[in-house]
């Protein structure tokens, strides 16, 4: 697939959702591949297991980049058969590039405590099995804004009720 860009200074995205080495390694093979490379998050990814990179390229050596990666061990496409997808174009995951991806149902992992997500037949949910991550090519519904909201007031009303409660406590 061709991407077309107006500016070619631009960042572009190659790679998403990269740990801090393995978005080291790959910004270090295109720059061999004298392609100049930024890794936007890299301090952050390396100070915590769950938080992620993304890999950005000029736009204008995009399809560059993409042919240079597209040759890594530790992303191989064409061991495993090419699956697509209701377009017709070549799944690829979408935190590693690899085409080692099947459609996922049952239940998926999550790193908020008491939310469940089932993954059911035809709502677009993958794994990964190079990278091992679970991800939906659909829209999702809610926004990480509006779960951070309603975090934010579920924890603000705990707090107020326990001091609601604390000040009872005195009183009596």
């Amino acid at each position: 697939m061709t991407q077309v860009f107006e500016d070619h200074n631009r960042l572009v995205v190659l790679r998403s959702g990269l740990s801090q080495p393995d978005g080291a390694l790959l910004r270090s093979v295109l720059e061999s591949h004298g392609i100049h490379a930024f890794l936007s998050g890299e301090h952050v990814a390396g100070m915590n297991e769950g938080l992620w990179a993304n890999l950005m390229v000029r736009a204008a050596d995009y399809e560059d980049a993409q042919k240079a990666l597209s040759n890594l061990a530790m992303m191989p496409s064409k061991a495993f058969p090419v699956r697509h997808d209701a377009d017709g174009e070549e799944l690829a995951c979408l935190r590693c590039g690899s085409g080692r991806v099947h459609a996922f149902e049952g239940r998926v992992p999550t790193s908020l405590p008491f939310v469940k997500v089932m993954a059911e037949r035809g709502q677009g949910w993958y794994h990964c099995l190079q990278c091992g991550s679970y991800y939906n090519d659909r829209r999702p519904r809610f926004s990480s804004l509006s779960i951070a909201l309603m975090w934010g007031g579920t924890l603000a009303l705990a707090t107020l009720i326990g001091i609601w409660i604390i000040n009872w406590i005195k009183w009596l």
